[in-house]
């Protein structure tokens, strides 16, 4: 059995070379791919990449057979030419190696190609949402997918969106294909957020990777419904940090009652101050998340501007609490709730989201920086 100079290397040179038994001598084409690499990142002007390597099935099951044969160490090819490419592109491109760079340069060995797929560019900021009726994701439209129908009024879609009032201008900017929103939690389609809600905005194939934050931001903001601030470029794992990170909310609520209301009913209100709630999932929302009961505990409650029928909450409470039903008590899937202690219809008319206790995320990215 014989080999070749690579797939030997990775076999502790125990074999002759010669016509390779594991890659038929393909492997040996690497130094042209290293060229052709190269030539790619110049042309990009690309500062920095990691790399991908696609090995052929059939190699694997010789590579195997090999280690069968013989006795010793062994390594496998792909994480020999991985170390190759990383060092010999390094030195033919004078581009960093990363595996948080820029691109993604593809060693495909089942066709001796090579390929660059820019990486995603992750950036990390806090939105306010100013205006009621945006929902925070992209929403198109069930019937026509997207392309406009009678139902969607030809718009493709039920709201504008959040991610698309910060999306857009990214994605002009950075040249890209499309990008995502990944948050922590979301607020309803009619409610607001003044707090600023932690986001990471994942932008795919950009061409342009140098962002005038202030610039956007600027941008974003001419919407009057949506402002962003403390944007800042991350690394792929802080999508994980954001969207898996919960923490308690204050809520603005104004509150229409069946009757009116005095202090006695302000008294009982206050009693939720420290309880423990259970939450079925709300009856507006049970088509399309699990029907299940949440324990979640209302931490601080105030009323303000007590006038005949109306009031003005300020809410805290943990992370996954459904405020409008706490306040309606959803036909007793929320017990207790404050429209079942005054024994009277209570309806949510305005929500505003005005303090969130993230400050987990800037201890994570001051850590970072450190």
């Amino acid at each position: 059995m014989r080999l070749c100079e690579i797939c030997d290397s990775a076999n502790s040179s125990a074999f002759e070379e010669g016509e390779c038994h594991i890659c038929k001598g393909n492997a040996m084409k690497t130094e042209q791919m290293v060229s052709e690499a190269s030539a790619l990142l110049d042309k990009e002007g690309v500062k920095s990449f990691s790399i991908s390597t696609i090995i052929p099935k059939d190699w694997l099951i010789r590579e195997e057979d090999v280690w069968d044969r013989k006795a010793g160490d062994s390594e496998s090819i792909k994480n020999l030419l991985n170390r190759r490419i990383s060092a010999a592109l390094r030195k033919a491109s004078g581009a960093e190696y990363s595996s948080d760079g820029e691109c993604r340069m593809v060693f495909d060995y089942s066709k001796a190609s090579v390929e660059l797929q820019r990486n995603e560019l992750f950036v990390f900021g806090r939105y306010r949402k100013l205006a009621a009726g945006l929902s925070q994701s992209r929403w198109k439209c069930t019937k026509c997918d997207g392309k406009g129908c009678a139902q969607c009024g030809g718009k493709g879609k039920y709201y504008d969106s959040v991610e698309e009032r910060i999306g857009e201008p990214f994605k002009k900017a950075t040249e890209a294909q499309d990008y995502v929103m990944h948050a922590s939690g979301r607020e309803d389609v009619d409610a607001t957020n003044s707090a600023g809600r932690g986001f990471v905005l994942e932008i795919k194939n950009p061409k342009n990777r140098k962002i005038d934050h202030a610039s956007l931001a600027k941008e974003i903001a001419t919407s009057k419904e949506v402002e962003v601030s403390d944007l800042r470029i991350v690394p792929r794992g802080f999508v994980e940090v954001v969207t898996e990170s919960h923490f308690d909310k204050t809520y603005r609520a104004e509150v229409e009652f069946g009757r009116k209301i005095g202090a006695e009913d302000v008294a009982k209100m206050m009693s939720l101050e420290g309880k423990m709630i259970l939450q079925q999932t709300p009856a507006r929302v049970a088509h399309r998340r699990a029907d299940l009961v949440r324990h979640r505990k209302v931490k601080k409650l105030e009323a303000a501007d007590v006038r005949e029928n109306n009031a003005t909450l300020t809410i805290k409470a943990e992370a996954g609490t459904y405020i409008k039903e706490l306040i309606s008590g959803d036909n007793g899937r929320t017990n207790p709730s404050i429209a079942g202690l005054l024994g009277t219809t209570a309806t949510c008319r305005k929500l505003d989201v005005n303090s969130i206790g993230d400050g987990f995320l800037d201890f994570c990215l001051s850590a970072r920086r450190e």
